[in-house]
């Protein structure tokens, strides 16, 4: 008896077609992503990117992420990927921005195989037109997930990619915080949408995809915390895409209360937790990342703001990096509630759309749960950023498409042929944005330009400036900075070291000092102040700005080193020595300090000590001359009681 071959399973062609079409259009986000951002990859970090990443402890130490707690804080997730970064290549900027360059491209094939997702269901459940008129309604594929829905998922991914309100998130390091949340939420609802429309008996199971998507919701919580709006935007998905039946979300509340209790233990415990006894306090502590601005004030702002965000997505032009937006003090004042209005109407037109045009309701609502935590009534220190926009921007990518390929309905290469033209003037705007962070002068010196009254960006851009070695230029913002905002400290004691640097010793001293008198009062301006006395030969008054220096902060070892040198000038040997050897106690390989101290050890005829010191400071700095000078002089003059010292920066 013949035994029967076995058959092989028949691959479906058209499913082939559909995972090779799927593989060219990744490559195609990926190429546009690439190209667009090819010009960012040496701009230097700026402004939270010192505080975050160049001057952030924890991501020096890749064991704290690894076995301790510290993957758990709020948005340990995206500092984890900078302790990698650092691990890797340290504060080389190029592997930072490369990463952030591929979570972006990773986010716009996200965009792409949700936007299939969402128009294959959305626009079956798109209201029919009259018989006479179904062969115009779409384009070929429309409706389910062929070729025509693929082209305009394709188009929204394009879009987003390459849109230059994007370039915030990501040429500007530190927001990979924004680019990473905004990947993991998007993923998440992908996968939930995967899971509740799944085929039967085809690819992974439902529960699996439900997996992934809680998943994805917990990497989105610990990445930034306005992922908060996920189950909002869950619940969206769910009623257009889904069920919209009032039977079917009656049996929803059986489970979707008791889910959004844990979902809100869980949220706050992944922000930093709550003590029971003090749980409404907490959560209210929570809930505001500032007590400089009111609730109130804070949302009627919003109302204006959201207006700049749709213009911003509309039409890009005037981006700025700090916008520095003024809050307001009254819902009446200026055109807060023409911007209300347009808000409301807006939403209207949304609920209008739910059955016509699901695609555009789905993009509004998008819109607003996106910006429900930014844009709402928890204070957040400044009104405005553009990587706000990062995560509602898939809103708006996905009407922009819609609309294209509605407009051209039927005639897919049409829509095509206008999709790539503004594709392509999107991504040469992003392009040409982009060079505005290749350095920090340009790019404060954009934001200076845009909005003058904004004393932050004259003050950093003075900064940038001071570090260009520029001191005039950089005092003449730092100027400008405190005319506006005149009890800026930062800007007083940086103006002092541009007037300093410029040889104006006794005007950079004036700044100083009344960097001082506003306060609160720091070692590190004391001790500046009391250098810049020094080298006038007030010693004194030098040595009192050092021991107040010193006062504030013990373990200030360059504090001590600045009163050895003092005492040293005043001739009295014995204190300079025992600061000295107090520098010394703290910072051990501090070579000046063992090169000043052997000068007083000589001068006291302890020769074998001086040069042991001395032999120190050589072995520490073998490029500086000095110690070597001295050591010779001093074994070749052994026999004198005296001997003079290199004088060194008093600094």
């Amino acid at each position: 008896m013949k035994r029967l071959a076995e058959k092989k399973p028949r691959v479906d062609p058209t499913e082939k077609r559909t995972a090779a079409g799927n593989g060219l259009a990744a490559v195609l986000i990926a190429v546009a992503g690439l190209l667009i951002y090819g010009n960012i990859y040496e701009a230097p970090f700026v402004f939270d990117d010192l505080l975050q990443i160049v001057n952030k402890s924890a991501i020096k130490d890749l064991g704290r992420f690894l076995g301790s707690g510290e993957i758990l804080s709020p948005r340990g997730i995206v500092d984890l990927t900078f302790a990698l970064n650092y691990h890797f290549g340290g504060l080389e900027v190029f592997g930072y921005h490369l990463v952030n360059v591929l979570i972006h491209v990773l986010n716009g094939i996200v965009v792409y195989f949700l936007g299939i997702t969402v128009f294959s269901r959305l626009l079956e459940t798109e209201a029919r037109p009259p018989a006479t008129r179904a062969e115009t309604a779409a384009p070929a594929g429309f409706g389910k997930p062929g070729s025509g829905v693929r082209w305009m998922a394709l188009v929204a991914a394009l879009v987003f990619v390459a849109h230059p309100v994007q370039t915030q998130a990501v040429t500007y390091t530190v927001q990979r915080y924004a680019s990473m949340a905004a990947l993991f939420y998007m993923a998440s609802v992908l996968f939930y949408l995967r899971g509740r429309i799944k085929a039967k008996g085809r690819g992974f199971p439902s529960w699996a995809f439900y997996g992934l998507a809680i998943l994805c919701a917990l990497l989105a919580f610990m990445s930034k915390q306005n992922t908060a709006s996920l189950p909002g935007a869950i619940l969206l998905v769910e009623y257009l895409a889904v069920d919209r039946t009032w039977q079917g979300w009656k049996r929803k509340l059986l489970w979707m209360v008791p889910a959004a209790v844990l979902f809100l233990g869980l949220f706050l415990v992944l922000s930093g937790g709550v003590r029971f006894g003090r749980l409404l306090e907490d959560v209210s502590g929570l809930a505001q990342e500032t007590d400089s601005v009111g609730r109130w004030s804070y949302l009627i702002t919003q109302f204006r703001v959201m207006l700049v965000y749709i213009r911003l997505l509309v039409f890009p032009a005037g981006q700025n990096f700090d916008p520095f937006y003024p809050f307001q003090d009254g819902f009446f004042e200026g055109w807060t509630p023409y911007a209300f209005l347009f808000l409301a109407a807006l939403a209207g037109a949304g609920v209008w759309q739910v059955k016509r045009r699901p695609v555009i309701a789905l993009g509004i609502f998008w819109f607003f749960i996106a910006l429900s935590v930014e844009s709402s009534v928890i204070p957040i220190r400044d009104a405005m950023f553009e990587h706000r926009l990062y995560l509602p921007k898939f809103g708006f990518a996905a009407v922009v498409s819609y609309g294209l390929f509605k407009i051209f309905s039927g005639r897919t290469s049409g829509a095509l042929a206008v999709s790539a033209a503004i594709v392509l003037a999107l991504g040469i705007a992003s392009y040409s944005r982009n060079e505005a962070y290749k350095e920090g002068v340009t790019l404060w010196a954009d934001a200076a330009d845009k909005n003058p009254r904004n004393w932050r960006a004259h003050y950093n851009l003075g900064n940038a400036l001071r570090r260009e070695e520029r001191y005039a230029d950089a005092a003449e913002e730092f100027s400008r900075a405190l005319e506006l905002k005149p009890d800026h400290v930062s800007s007083l004691y940086n103006l002092g070291l541009a007037l300093e640097r410029q040889g104006k010793i006794e005007e950079a001293v004036s700044r100083y000092e009344k960097a001082l008198q506003i306060g609160p009062p720091t070692a590190r301006i004391h001790m500046n102040a009391g250098a810049a006395l020094g080298s006038l030969g007030r010693l004194d008054a030098a040595i009192n700005h050092f021991l107040a220096a010193v006062k504030l902060d013990p373990d200030a070892a360059e504090a001590h080193y600045n009163l050895g040198f003092a005492y040293s000038r005043k001739g009295e040997f014995d204190k300079a020595a025992g600061h000295y050897k107090k520098a010394l106690e703290i910072q051990p390989d501090h070579a000046p300090a063992h090169m000043n101290l052997a000068v007083v050890l000589a001068r006291e005829g302890n020769v074998p000590e001086a040069i042991r010191h001395l032999t120190e400071a050589v072995r520490i700095r073998p490029e500086d001359p000095r110690p070597r000078r001295i050591l010779r002089a001093l074994t070749q003059e052994m026999s004198k009681s005296r001997m003079r010292g290199t004088r060194p920066p008093f600094k």
